[in-house]
């Protein structure tokens, strides 16, 4: 194992007049260096720089990144002010820097960059907790943008790089800088994040910098939304910065295994297995204590369940299994056994060609939604081309080309269609096949679209953005960049998102975050929306229902394994659809519901897809393409 190297460096009083507006307090640098070099949390190899001249600290970077292995991990922390000179490039000032001199008494970025680029390490982090504005004498232009754009100055193969905007105000008068900086409010919640634990969003005991990343941005915006953080990395792999010291169990988890039915606590140890897998050693060690205490429970499935499992996890031997390995009956308090699996179901017959109304061919394959509006069927190909088609007579209506691959055509209210193609978002008119307005993000969609009242919500790999429905002007976006967004959901000025472990509920008008609530597995399905409920599918075949106005989760059910497609509400029960036989779900999980979950139902005003039918059991499945286009018909 590679070593684990931090300089921390941290400057707040300086030689130059004119820079002693800042007031940055020095106990910074020696809180976090406290935490890093904590052994039961980071365990860093630490060194702190405080006020030091500019070739002091020059050189300690270089020993910080000279002779580095492969799988050393080196972080450099720096806390003072950020200057830029008249080409716009970034200085860091140090306590000797001039501003009239900043090229031989400050630390450019171009000097960081290229010791960062010689260094062998692959697993390099860089934190700027700086302001991205300079402050320069008066009269004096910089040329280029007000920000930094301090990210551009360090790309690099195996480097993460994390900034904050610090809010800090300034006034000139003459040639002087009045005012102070607030408490450096990032590295604030970075410390408490790390110390605590709270960082640690997917509960697996590790700290990832993925995770603090998240954790700290979402502090520092709802305390300061002027205040924006920014993140960039190149790196293979995950990068872990500290452990979980005060990691617990799931909520859910506790709760399950405290109740007094067997079926509770049995279904609890799937959930113990599952964080067995994803855990670190300490969180392995605890859910192993919980699986041995199991073993001793009263109901003989429980405890049969328990040493299976904790065989099947640690390679133990047979000294886990019961004392009394007798076949015994389930207890009556426990879940009903699942039906046994079905044979597979027959092919369909081939539709009768008399039954087909009509057919037209489109130019390229079609992997689209199709969607109905006005009396036409939209549909879109992978040439970029959508179609609107009369249902009555299958005649072509209009066309628009989109320009790439369309991924998705969605209903929209209003008379409007959307199409999601590459990175753009097109709104049409349905009637005329206008295009409205279109919306592009960096990167592609990887959601789709939702509306309620006057507004659109799409993601990409790392934003949520709200736009006008009228106008297509982006009103806010909600970044937490920690994985790509899988879909999103709308209702009642609230909306909410996922991630690979994760759900998140925003405020539709704000786009300040209401709530984050970690699941022990990656989510594997999209979610379904009933009385401020949120219903959502794991990759470890879970069902949990979360309060969609709290985030707190009600209940988790095992289903029996992954649930892939979102689960569908009916008649009181959630129906979810797994490789295995599907299980009903009672909508309650067996809890009573407040009144208000009964009474305010959510209006959902959103996008269209066509409707998923699951019958039986499905063993698998396959999607049937064209490879030069294909027809669309309407069947009687």
């Amino acid at each position: 194992m590679g070593r684990r190297l931090a300089l921390l460096v941290a400057t707040y009083e300086y030689q130059d007049a004119g820079l002693r507006g800042l007031t940055a307090p020095a106990h910074d640098a020696e809180a976090l260096a406290g935490v890093l070099r904590d052994p039961d949390i980071a365990g860093f190899e630490v060194t702190t720089l405080i006020n030091e001249p500019h070739y002091r600290v020059g050189e300690a970077i270089g020993d910080l990144f000279r002779d580095r292995r492969r799988d050393d991990l080196t972080l450099l922390y720096f806390t003072g002010h950020g200057l830029k000179d008249d080409e716009g490039h970034l200085h860091l000032a140090m306590g000797n820097t001039r501003r009239d001199n900043l090229a031989f008494t400050s630390l450019p970025a171009e000097q960081i960059d290229r010791a960062m680029t010689g260094c062998a390490s692959r697993q390099q982090v860089l934190i700027l907790d700086c302001c991205y504005s300079g402050a320069f004498p008066a009269g004096r232009l910089a040329k280029g943008d007000a920000d930094m754009h301090t990210l551009e100055r360090f790309r690099g193969r195996g480097r993460s790089v994390l900034t904050a905007s610090d809010a800090t105000q300034y006034s000139f008068e003459g040639d002087q800088v009045h005012g102070r900086a607030p408490q450096s409010v990032f590295t604030r919640h970075l410390v408490s994040g790390l110390r605590d634990g709270s960082a640690d969003l997917d509960g697996d005991g590790d700290i990832t910098l993925d995770e603090l990343y998240a954790y700290v941005h979402d502090k520092v915006v709802e305390e300061m939304p002027q205040q924006r953080p920014k993140k960039q990395e190149n790196v293979e792999g995950r990068i872990v910065i500290a452990r979980n010291v005060n990691w617990q169990l799931p909520a859910h988890v506790r709760h399950a295994l405290a109740s007094p039915l067997a079926a509770d606590r049995l279904g609890a140890i799937e959930g113990l297995a599952d964080r067995y897998r994803t855990g670190n050693a300490t969180v392995r060690q605890r859910v192993e204590e919980e699986m041995r205490r199991l073993l001793d429970d009263d109901s003989r499935s429980v405890s049969a369940a328990a040493a299976a499992r904790l065989q099947a996890l640690t390679g133990a031997g047979e000294e886990l299994a019961p004392t009394a390995p007798v076949p015994v009956p389930p207890p009556q308090d426990s879940a009903p056994a699942l039906p046994p699996e079905p044979h597979a179901l027959p092919a369909p017959p081939p539709v009768p060609q008399d039954r087909i109304r009509w057919s037209v061919t489109t130019d390229a394959s079609v992997h689209a939604s199709l969607a109905v509006v006005s009396g036409s069927v939209h549909v879109g190909d992978e040439r970029g081309r959508v179609y609107a088609v009369e249902t009555a007579t299958g005649r072509d209506h209009w066309c628009f080309d989109a320009g790439n691959p369309v991924r998705a055509v969605l209903a929209g209210p209003e008379g409007t269609v959307g199409v999601t193609a590459g990175p753009y978002f097109h709104l049409l008119d349905a009637r005329t096949g206008a295009e409205r307005w279109q919306f592009k993000v960096r990167q592609r969609i990887t959601a789709l679209p939702e509306t309620d009242g006057g507004s659109v919500y799409l993601a990409n790999t790392n934003s949520l953005y709200a736009l006008s429905l009228a106008t297509g002007e982006k009103s806010w976006t909600y970044c937490p960049r920690i994985a790509p967004f899988l879909w999103v959901t709308a209702a009642g000025g609230l909306v909410w998102t996922a991630t690979g472990r994760a759900v998140y509920g925003v405020n539709a008008a704000t786009g300040n975050r209401k709530w984050r609530t970690a699941l022990p597995s990656p989510i594997s399905s999209r979610s379904a929306l009933s009385e401020w409920f949120l219903y959502v599918g794991t990759g470890s075949g879970y069902v949990y229902a979360i309060d969609a106005l709290t985030g707190q989760i009600r209940w988790g059910t095992p289903v029996g394994s992954g649930v892939s497609v979102s689960p569908v509400l009916a008649d009181g029960l959630v129906c979810v659809c797994t490789p295995c036989p599907p299980r009903p779900v009672p909508c309650g999980g067996g809890l009573p519901r407040p009144a208000r979950y009964r009474r305010h139902r959510p209006r959902r005003t959103g996008w269209c897809t066509s409707p998923t039918w699951a019958v039986g059991c499905t063993r698998s499945s396959t999607t049937a393409g064209c490879e030069r286009g294909g027809p669309v018909r309407r069947i009687r």
